[in-house]
């Protein structure tokens, strides 16, 4: 790719994924101009940052580059509409800080395993059970779908009966230009416009906001040990959440603890599928289980990119960024970095180390639900090594168009037994 394509191509455009990931042209951008400026047709441009020492210091340095001031989404979205559909990863310490605080116990490490590690075996078990009852199944549609949404309705208190239509909200809210998750805004600017004070620009945010108010209503003064329940009594700076960032943080969760993990259960899947090899590893091996889960969320990558707003005069790299100025940073370019990662696009399941960034990168946007995604990799990429011999891609993979979300639509697959 010669530097009048890097230069001339716009990485933010949906229809850029289509086919996967445009690793070819972030790899040429890494080389070429790894802070470079991009024109919109729709907006002021944006500076787009590929290299993984960038994407680090970007994403840590919130005193800089600002997720509350312009949001974390490429659109440019008018004040009054930002602060009405305000998440946690829209804001910066302090109130990042203390928004977080009202949740973060419940997801430690330590509380993770003691409340799910049970829970999660138990799903996984009857899941696969179901999936495997047939040589041949679709793997998004039995496994990777099902599992991150029943977590997430008993992490937040759902009524089972309500579950599939959340998860089709979530797929609707984070994929807002595929045609199949997202017929009311896919190839439709003017709708997406129209709902700019919604989360992610979406009507499925706005339904979803509905249900969590009805959600409320039903309680009542009957709570429980959920995370709903924790966000209807929680303390931010001494009083309780509105009904907006309880509804705000809701819709979060809904993406969150289910669309992201979904994408790294499929992608891991057709990593292995691709790479028997690696997959026989892990038969033979099970204390790669660990190190094999971080290659696959190197490998996965669930979102692509965020978007930052310069609120100083400063440097990237050697590259001067002006105050006010969109930084788009590229999560999917960083993870293939080849000065960071040694032969990048090889999946190795023992790559250690293995500094990924699927999860922020670091800094105080570290992905708060990173210890229970994890917990759901791991247990079900553990059962599939001991109950799988071989996995085949028996159809074509149907990947979401999305430049934010690197997802799996379909992934037929037949296996053989142990």
């Amino acid at each position: 790719m010669s530097q009048t394509q890097v230069h001339s191509h716009d990485a933010l455009s949906d229809h850029a994924f289509e086919d996967g990931v445009p690793y070819e042209y972030f790899d040429a951008a890494r080389r070429e101009d790894p802070v470079r400026w991009i024109e919109e047709e729709d907006g002021p441009g944006y500076w787009s940052v590929t290299r993984y020492a960038d994407v680090v210091a970007v994403t840590r340095n919130f005193q800089q580059f600002s997720s509350e001031t312009g949001g974390t989404t490429r659109e440019d979205i008018g004040h009054e509409d930002l602060m009405a559909r305000q998440t946690l990863i829209d804001t910066d310490p302090p109130l990042h800080t203390a928004m977080r605080r009202v949740l973060s116990p419940r997801f430690t490490p330590g509380n993770v395993h003691k409340e799910w590690v049970g829970f999660v075996e138990e799903l996984v078990q009857k899941t696969l059970d179901q999936a495997f009852s047939r040589p041949g199944f679709d793997w998004v549609a039995d496994v990777a779908s099902v599992i991150p949404m029943i977590v997430l309705g008993e992490l937040l208190g759902v009524p089972t009966e309500d579950r599939a239509y959340l998860k089709a909200l979530g797929d609707e809210m984070i994929a807002g230009a595929d045609p199949d998750h997202a017929p009311r805004t896919a190839d439709s600017p003017e709708n997406v416009k129209e709902n700019s004070g919604y989360p992610f620009s979406s009507p499925a945010g706005r339904d979803i906001w509905k249900y969590a108010d009805a959600l409320r209503d039903r309680r009542g003064g009957n709570l429980g040990h959920d995370v709903f329940s924790l966000l209807m009594t929680g303390n931010l700076n001494g009083r309780k959440l509105t009904t907006r960032e309880l509804d705000n943080f809701f819709s979060l969760l809904v993406v969150a603890g289910n669309e992201t993990t979904r994408m790294a259960l499929s992608h891991g899947l057709l990593a292995f599928a691709q790479n028997p090899d690696q997959f026989r590893r892990l038969q033979e091996d099970p204390s790669l289980l660990n190190t094999a889960v971080e290659e696959v969320l190197r490998w996965a990558t669930p979102i692509h990119h965020f978007r930052r707003t310069a609120l100083v005069d400063t440097t990237i790299g050697e590259t001067t960024i002006k105050a006010g100025d969109k930084v788009i940073i590229w999560y999917a370019s960083a993870n293939r970095d080849e000065t960071v990662f040694d032969a990048p696009y090889t999946f190795d399941i023992s790559r250690k180390p293995n500094p990924h960034v699927a999860f922020g990168g670091g800094g105080p946007h570290i992905c708060l639900g990173n210890s229970l995604a994890r917990l759901e990799l791991q247990i079900v990429f553990r059962e599939l090594a001991k109950r799988v011999q071989t996995i085949e891609i028996d159809g074509p993979v149907h990947r979401l168009r999305s430049n934010l979300t690197h997802g799996i639509k379909e992934l037929p697959v037949r296996l053989t037994y142990a």
